[in-house]
């Protein structure tokens, strides 16, 4: 997927009690399996175009009702506003009749900790009642590589951002893509009194030029609700227990994945496109509270990726890959 392209959760139609099988490269299969929880799955064919411009818009449904996203590298929906590396919005309306507005952009929205090489990159959002929180990280301005991460926080729908501006919250490229478990409007359908917050190590997505390694392993951590910028309060998942059950450590270097999964797509292509791609990229969590289910959607340069999950820390299964063929794409034939 291009870095214009727009990365969000789809639509899907969800059947019931079957077992859907994957084929993979070389017999490789994600750690956790294939789902043998969702039956028949589907992608959405149809888009929803609107007048906006950027690529990423993580996102969170706010108590008052509206929806706020955070564009990368554009206006976002004030087109008449300057291009910025990152900027934050507001839309309010129902599907077929929403409206936009740019709140806050560039130097209101996040520092750049990593230098002249790098810009902002907004990777997740929450939603804690009408308290809402930002992941910003580092991105190289290659696309390659990730070495900086902190958390913002507004307390005014999205108008101003907070954040410590003498260091970040992660650094040394280790979980510093970051997004969260969302709960819906307010994040009113959360199991507990934490934010979980899913991250990265190296880089978004499958690293071209092998600056940093490829990620291949999605981790977890947890904050109480009202803590989420102090560092000190975050635990990681470090494993489950001999009773299954998981088990947190306040230290970075203790966390273990939750979900690991070393397929290569696409291991030849013609010409300067990429090849050879790994599949755990920046995404989205979502609770589907009727189901009981935890998606995630992750994605590759020609496909979608889609697990589930009955916990925030698994087991994970993969149950969906949409796959829209190589290069050139279309109007009619794209993937974001």
């Amino acid at each position: 997927m291009k870095r214009g392209a727009l990365l969000a959760v789809l639509p899907l139609v969800l059947g019931s009690a079957a077992v859907l099988t994957q084929s993979s490269p070389g017999g490789s299969t994600p750690a956790g399996g294939a789902s043998t929880y969702i039956g028949t799955s589907t992608v959405e064919s149809k888009g929803m175009p609107s007048a906006s411009d950027g690529d990423l818009w993580p996102s969170c449904w706010a108590g008052n009702g509206n929806l706020y996203t955070a564009n990368g590298d554009g206006k976002g929906f004030s087109l008449d506003a300057e291009f910025a590396d990152i900027a934050v919005n507001e839309v309010k309306g129902e599907p077929g009749n929403l409206s936009g507005t740019t709140i806050a952009r560039g130097d209101q929205v996040g520092s750049i900790w990593s230098g002249g090489g790098y810009n902002r990159k907004p990777t997740g959002m929450v939603c804690v009642g009408d308290t809402m929180y930002l992941a910003v990280q580092d991105l190289a301005l290659d696309f390659n590589d990730v070495p900086a991460a902190t958390i913002l926080k507004s307390t005014d729908h999205g108008r101003t951002w907070t954040w410590d501006k003498n260091k970040p919250m992660f650094a040394n490229h280790v979980f510093t893509t970051i997004w969260f478990a969302d709960y819906g409007k307010g994040g009113a359908a959360a199991p507990d009194g934490y934010v979980y917050a899913y991250g990265l190590d190296g880089n978004w997505r499958d690293s071209f030029d092998d600056t940093v390694a490829d990620p291949q392993s999605v981790y977890l951590a947890r904050v109480p609700k009202t803590k989420v910028q102090d560092r000190r309060a975050w635990e990681f998942f470090a494993g489950s227990n001999e009773r299954g059950r998981p088990t947190w450590s306040s230290k970075l270097d203790d966390r273990r994945p939750v979900l690991t999964d070393q397929r290569r797509l696409y291991a030849q292509t013609y010409g300067t496109n990429a090849s050879n791609l790994s599949v755990i990229s920046q995404g989205g969590v979502t609770y589907l509270a009727a189901q009981q289910r935890y998606v995630y959607t992750s994605w590759t340069e020609y496909t979608f990726e889609f697990y589930e999950a009955p916990t925030p820390w698994g087991p994970w299964k993969h149950f969906l890959s949409k796959d829209f063929g190589g290069y050139p794409w279309s109007t009619s034939k794209y993937g974001g």
